[in-house]
């Protein structure tokens, strides 16, 4: 810390702030201990008011309630001064409010006094301080309070009086003695409290709180305050003393020491031993007056200096002009490798149009590349076949970098980076020529940028090698798969993109054109610009999927992927899904059939047996009459009871039809097919669908139709008792040789079906589902199914409902 002195620029900052620190203190703690007693004041003024404000309620109290009911009560000549008198009554209730509670009398919180002139009780006489205060109320009959502070028995006080006014009903205790209660002349005589009159102030109520512990107790919070203040002070002193060193004397003086530093002659010592006896502030004038005598020294040098300045621009010019044609050589020879650099398509390429370039640029006889990876390849020029010669520390210069320049030869890492380098670029001269600094610097970067070169070059390849690779596989994507921009104009498209672009439109289109014309015939006009009909989709930035439909009835489900991005990207993948809605439409109409068929059944059940009954008494009445007309009457009845069984008959025959001709199907295959057309019910409900096929499965001979009833209605129960996003469903298919059978098996994870009912399931109409969620046809027409086509069927219920379908392994014709 720099040495204090009185005269020093901080000596006379700190004495300055030092100043207006004191006198903001004085500023602050006077205004502090002011603001104090202001709120003591507001403060013992309330309570001397809430306490006269107690004194008048008891008196008026005593007055106006108390005293009437008194008198109503006693004899109109005896009075009870306990519970008459306003004032007796008053003293009483203040000084037990006076006293703390617990402690003994005599021990106050405050000073009440209700005290007059010539007072009945001579311990309530008026003395000379109260007596003051009441010739105050009697010189101005306006004046309702008075309030001040006095000294009492050495102890300071806040004082608060009202004058004590004899009205008309005091008078019957404080007028004539004749007509005052006798208990008031037994006790008090009749000398004293007498001879009132009306209107006249006689005394006053005085309240007084003591103010003295409250005093001291603000004193001494401003001393403790000032306290704080110094100590407060006395630390922002030091920061500042130490800031203002380190920011202001350290800078300053710094200065100084520069003008020390570079004057060093006598005459110089002489005038930096005046400035130390001088402020920094003064010392940096000084400097600078001294600073102002060199500044015109060293224009009288410069003048000389000019004389000769015009002969070395000259020379550095000519200097120059030779340095910027090499420069320009330089350049020259970056801008034609770099031609011939995007003309090379590999590295091959690149070094046989490198080599000659740079052996011209340096004037050398002869430059070579060695690869120093695995492959050992080498490129040269003028002779290709000819490996450069390498030092014998050709594996130091590797894998240091550092370049090798000796006399007649240069060799270079080639490397995208110091730290990986993949061959050394040799350079030969026959005259053993020295490089210049600068020529070597330029080898060393076209090493650089001819390693970045390399590993652009191999980078380009292995990105061809992944494009064809991923074009590959695109092409081989069965379904139509797109990919557009932002216009809906096709980026890129697979072959069945293209094939169904040309199937669909009516008009010929070529291969590649195939795709664009896709877009028409599933999304209609607009396929381009702000009419885009998929702009949505890219904007809404979320997977989505669709259904078209074609104008010649073929249905496609479309799954919109849009790709992220600043710019608009979409990736349309396209299923075919006709064959999959006619499946369905074929299993709703079975469903309506079989639905059909119970309804005719039932209906038979019913009325088959009335109408037999019917034609049975018919035929023994048309045996027993004589009658031609009661025959022909009963002919009637019998020919339209047979036409009634004949469309029960029909009806029958409608709804279930007997038994198809068998036909030579691919059980696994019929599985696999119904399964995707399953899948895509499960995938909206998030179940997952297992198929498995025993390997090389036999035919069987069934009803085709049939058996995909079979599995429709299986599948639709399975996937009603599966939850949705944590189902699963597994379609298995095996033989067993033992029993000759081919076994379907259908599984679903759900909560599998009751033991109450197990044996129900088969009934028609009867449903575990709510109310108007199933028919209870479903497995009765499976049932049916199955038994029609020779097989059976078993239910197991464990962690879920199991169903087995056998059939024999029976040969068509």
């Amino acid at each position: 810390m720099a040495k204090f002195r009185p005269q020093t620029l901080q000596s006379r900052f700190l004495l300055g702030l030092g100043a207006i620190v004191l006198l903001g203190g004085v500023f602050f703690s006077a205004s502090m201990y002011f603001h104090l007693k202001s709120l003591l004041h507001t403060q013992v003024v309330d309570k001397a008011e809430l306490m006269l404000s107690q004194v008048d309620s008891v008196q008026q109290y005593v007055r106006k309630v108390l005293r009437p009911k008194m008198f109503r009560t006693i004899p109109k000549d005896q009075f009870i001064i306990e519970a008459m008198s306003s004032s007796y009554i008053s003293r009483k209730i203040m000084d037990r409010v006076g006293q703390y509670e617990g402690q003994g009398e005599g021990v106050a919180q405050f000073l009440y006094r209700r005290v007059s002139e010539n007072a009945r009780n001579p311990k309530f006489e008026i003395n000379a301080m109260e007596r003051e205060i009441m010739d105050r109320f009697r010189a101005d009959p306006l004046m309702a309070e008075w309030e001040g502070y006095q000294k009492i028995d050495g102890k300071e006080y806040f004082l608060t009086a009202r004058p004590v006014i004899f009205y008309d009903k005091c008078m019957h205790c404080h007028g004539s003695p004749a007509d005052a209660p006798q208990v008031l002349i037994e006790r008090y005589g009749d000398s004293r409290g007498f001879g009132r009159t009306m209107d006249s102030i006689g005394g006053i109520d005085l309240v007084g709180l003591p103010v003295d512990s409250a005093v001291s107790q603000i004193q001494e919070a401003t001393v403790g305050y000032i306290g704080v203040y110094a100590g407060g002070m006395f630390i922002f002193f030091a920061i500042v003393q130490v800031f203002y060193n380190r920011l202001v004397t350290h800078n300053l003086h710094r200065l100084t020491r520069v003008f020390r530093d570079r004057f060093q002659d006598q005459e110089d010592m002489k005038v930096l031993e005046r400035v130390e006896e001088m402020d920094e502030i003064e010392e940096i004038v000084q400097g600078m007056e001294e600073l102002g005598d060199h500044l015109v020294s060293a224009r009288t040098q410069l003048r000389d200096y000019a004389a000769n300045l015009e002969m070395m621009v000259d020379q550095r010019t000519r200097e120059l002009s030779k340095e910027v044609s090499e420069r320009q050589a330089d350049v020259a020879l970056f801008v034609l490798l770099l031609d011939q650099l995007n003309q090379s398509r590999s590295r091959q390429e690149m070094w046989q149009s490198s080599l000659p370039i740079i052996a011209r640029r340096f004037g050398a006889s002869g430059a070579g590349f060695t690869c120093m990876l695995a492959t050992q390849n080498f490129y040269s020029w003028p002779e290709p076949g000819v490996r450069p010669g390498l030092p014998e520390t050709w594996q130091d210069i590797l894998t240091g970098g550092e370049a090798l320049f000796e006399p007649g030869r240069a060799v270079i890492p080639v490397g995208a980076n110091d730290s990986a380098f993949e061959g050394l670029l040799t350079i030969f001269w026959e005259d053993r020529l020295e490089l210049k600094d600068q020529d070597r610097d330029v080898l060393v970067a076209l090493g650089q940028q001819l390693g970045i070169a390399m590993e652009n070059l191999g980078a380009l390849d292995n990105l061809i090698r992944q494009k064809g690779l991923l074009q590959s596989v695109v092409e081989g994507i069965s379904d139509p798969l797109l990919y557009m921009d932002g216009r809906c104009s096709v980026v890129l498209a697979n072959h069945a993109a293209r094939a169904l672009g040309r199937a669909l439109t009516t008009e010929a289109a070529s291969d590649e054109g195939g795709a664009e014309a896709l877009m028409p015939s599933l999304f209609g006009d607009g396929e381009n610009g702000a009419d885009c009909p998929l702009r949505g989709a890219m904007e809404r930035g979320v997977p989505e999927s669709r259904e078209v439909r074609t104008r010649d009835n073929r249905h496609f489900s479309v799954s919109l992927y849009p790709v992220g991005g600043e710019e608009k990207r979409l990736v349309v993948y396209i299923r075919e899904v006709t064959n999959e809605k006619s499946m369905l439409a074929r299993m709703r109409q079975s469903e309506k059939l079989a639905t059909v068929g119970q309804l005719a059944a039932g209906l038979a059940h019913e009325m088959n047996n009335p109408l037999g009954v019917i034609k049975c008494y018919g035929e023994l009445l048309r045996n027993a009459v004589d009658t031609d007309n009661a025959r022909e009457d009963v002919e009637v009845i019998m020919r339209h009871a047979t036409q009634a069984q004949n469309v029960l008959q029909d009806l029958l025959n409608f709804a279930r039809p007997g038994k198809g001709d068998a036909e030579e199907i691919d059980l696994a295959q019929t599985v696999r097919k119904s399964a995707r057309v399953f899948l895509v019910q499960a995938e909206k409900r998030g179940v997952r669908v297992d198929v498995d096929i025993e390997p090389e499965f036999p035919g069987l001979t069934v009803n085709g139709q049939a058996m995909e009833q079979i599995l429709a209605n299986l599948f639709n129960n399975a996937l009603d008792a599966v939850r949705e996003g944590a189902g699963k469903i597994t379609l298995k298919v095996f033989s067993d040789p033992v029993a000759a059978e081919a076994v379907l098996m259908v599984a679903d994870n759900g909560g599998g079906i009751p033991a109450d009912v197990m044996d129900r399931i088969f009934d028609p109409f009867f449903s575990t589902k709510e109310v108007g969620k199933g028919t209870g046809l479903g497995l009765a027409v499976v049932y049916g199914l199955v038994r029609d086509l020779g097989g059976r069927i078993d239910v197991v219920s464990d962690q879920g409902a199991q169903f087995f379908l056998h059939f024999p392994f029976k040969r068509g014709e």
